[in-house]
């Protein structure tokens, strides 16, 4: 069940990049920059000078804010521009088949946001940053979406529609980077009985290894999300009372070595 889950959330997943680099191409090829001046001086000003914070406090239209939003999020005309000259490729595993599959999406989220590795470098400001651009993307989108309907009184336009689509599919993104993107792996995802442990992948240590398996940096290996899986089953044992603990560790050697 677990696994087919898995599948389908890639799938949709897959269907909505898909969307979002359609759209991307559509800003680029001059359909517009969907963070537009506003027809105000000041709220026009402060958008052409990605003031955003600024932006968002003057402009009185819902996209304008939406857009001023988006903008705090890295979402804007100029980081499109940047991200058009560069590309994410999918990183093959030196381990030999260690680490598992790797999933670029994130990484080229990132990109088009400006918030890559290749733009800043250090692990904890980075992951910062990607936090308060989902912070800002998902209050674009509580902004437009609740509008979205057919019976909303102020419908949104097409610009808004795109927007909202892109804040969703750009936070859900970056929130799965936030929840698995760790550099922690696991040779399972089920902690192992007798220990309760997650062991992590042979050579995860290694050079080649650490070159590539680097916290919040856009690439989600097959192992860190395995790793994730495990250490949260874990967690969760381990929260128990040791009554509850001993029934549920009993259990799982009825099935095997590892929980279920």
């Amino acid at each position: 069940m677990e696994i087919q889950a898995l599948k389908i959330f890639n799938s949709i997943k897959l269907i909505l990049f898909l969307i979002l680099v359609l759209g991307v191409i559509t800003v680029l090829t001059a359909c517009g920059d969907l963070v537009k001046e506003s027809d105000t001086g000041a709220c026009n000003s402060a958008i052409d000078a990605r003031n955003y914070e600024t932006a968002f406090s003057v402009c009185t239209s819902r996209k304008d804010k939406a857009s001023a939003l988006m903008g705090k999020a890295g979402y804007d005309i100029v980081n499109l521009l940047k991200s058009s000259g560069t590309s994410t490729s999918t990183l093959t595993d030196p381990t030999g088949s260690n680490l598992g599959k790797d999933d670029n999406v994130g990484a080229s989220i990132l990109n088009i946001l400006q918030l890559s590795v290749d733009v800043i470098a250090d692990n904890d400001t980075r992951a910062a940053a990607i936090s308060e651009s989902r912070t800002n993307l998902d209050s674009a989108s509580a902004l437009l979406q609740p509008s979205l309907g057919d019976n909303s009184s102020d419908p949104l336009n097409t610009d808004e529609i795109l927007l909202n689509t892109f804040a969703i599919s750009f936070a859900m993104q970056l929130n799965q980077l936030e929840i698995f993107d760790n550099k922690t792996t696991s040779t399972s995802t089920l902690p192992s009985v007798s220990n309760l442990s997650c062991t992590p992948v042979p050579n995860y240590d290694s050079a080649d290894a650490k070159a590539v398996l680097v916290a919040m940096d856009g690439h989600l290996w097959d192992a860190e999300r395995d790793g994730m899986m495990c250490n949260r089953i874990k967690n969760a044992v381990d929260a128990l009372e040791n009554d509850n603990k001993t029934t549920v560790v009993g259990a799982a050697f009825k099935s095997g070595n590892k929980l279920h």
